[in-house]
């Protein structure tokens, strides 16, 4: 107990005062903008997750969730097996118990919680993109430790249209295809670390997401096989008037599939009268190379808001010069796509 609270793991039901404490924190912190989560939406991020979720949670007495530190595993394909990482995301304290900086707040200790948990659980690393003040919280208790800060590949609209491929049609579709394993098993094979990207996942990620009307999903095929994926979020993006590729799963070797994709995206761009296509991967990949010759220019996100990706690893296996340098990522391994 900390003055009349109880610190414990998250228990069925607590999602109904969850939500009444993150809407009125989120409606303070974003402004008139705000839009209210909605219970269909906790349960998809958490309940539905086929991962899972780790929460841990300052209860007062009467049920409110004074504070909250939460996260989201993802199960990854890595060199020792199938490990969890878990996205930070949707941490929290209630402004009737929040304290400064200097001594160990309600939020920290609810934290210390959370990380009992997923060490407890196995989990291999933590990794999250912070707001500044939840990132001096986390260097001083938490170990937060820099991966990188994140820069953006963009593409501006006055560049020429890629050139589409012969033998490559591109299509939209509204379910994950059923051969998606097929492209997954070679991209695995390109990749040291990276999520699973089978049909259970990408269906709960995109097509079951409550926000499955902001996504486009486009395939690439040759004669019939599917050969590349692209999910699109054409309508909005992480920089003004942007459109935004949100996942992408095609081989590194297969550059006509990828440019297929790409004048896609652009063309959905000129569609949708935006003035920049924004993507992100990690700066040593082959996506980010193939990129760069297709127009797009590495841009720091804090020309905008500076997106910092910290990590807390808990195994030994897993190093910080491992993620840095092998965990390949797209926008939508986290919560900004």
């Amino acid at each position: 107990m900390t003055e009349g609270l109880t610190i414990r793991l998250y228990q069925e039901g607590d999602e109904h005062q969850i939500l009444e404490t993150f809407n009125l924190v989120f409606r303070e912190v974003c402004g008139p903008e705000y839009v209210d989560r909605t219970l269909e939406q906790w349960q998809w991020a958490y309940a539905k997750n086929p991962a899972g979720h780790r929460m841990s949670l300052a209860v007062a007495a009467d049920g409110t969730i004074a504070s909250q530190y939460a996260g989201m595993p993802i199960l990854c394909d890595t060199p020792w097996g199938e490990e969890h990482l878990v996205h930070c995301v949707d941490s929290m304290t209630h402004p009737d118990w929040r304290k400064g900086l200097k001594a160990k707040s309600l939020f920290v200790e609810t934290g210390m919680l959370f990380w009992d948990r997923v060490k407890e659980l196995g989990d291999a690393a933590c990794y999250g993109l912070p707001v500044n003040v939840a990132y001096r919280i986390g260097k001083r208790f938490f170990k937060y430790e820099m991966l990188r800060v994140i820069d953006y590949l963009i593409r501006d609209a006055a560049l020429a249209p890629i050139e589409v491929p012969a033998g490559i049609e591109v299509d939209q579709v509204d379910a994950v295809p059923d051969d998606i394993g097929g492209v997954y098993d070679v991209v695995r094979q390109d990749k040291q670390c990276l999520s699973r990207r089978d049909h259970r996942y990408l269906t709960w990620r995109y097509i079951d997401n409550p926000a499955h009307a902001d996504y486009e999903m486009w395939t690439a095929r040759r004669a019939g096989v599917l050969c590349g994926l692209m999910v699109l979020k054409p309508g909005s993006g992480l920089a003004p008037d942007s459109s935004m590729i949100a996942d992408w799963l095609v081989p590194e070797a297969d550059a006509e599939a990828a440019d297929a994709l790409l004048a896609k995206a652009v063309q959905r761009q000129h569609d949708e009268n935006k003035q920049q296509l924004l993507t992100v991967f990690p700066p040593w990949s082959k996506e980010h190379e193939h990129l760069v010759t297709r127009g797009f220019v590495e841009t720091p996100s804090a020309n905008w808001l500076q997106r910092r990706m910290i990590h807390n690893i808990h195994v030994p296996r897993v190093t910080a010069e491992f993620l840095a340098d092998s965990w390949w990522y797209t926008l939508g391994d986290s919560d900004l796509a």
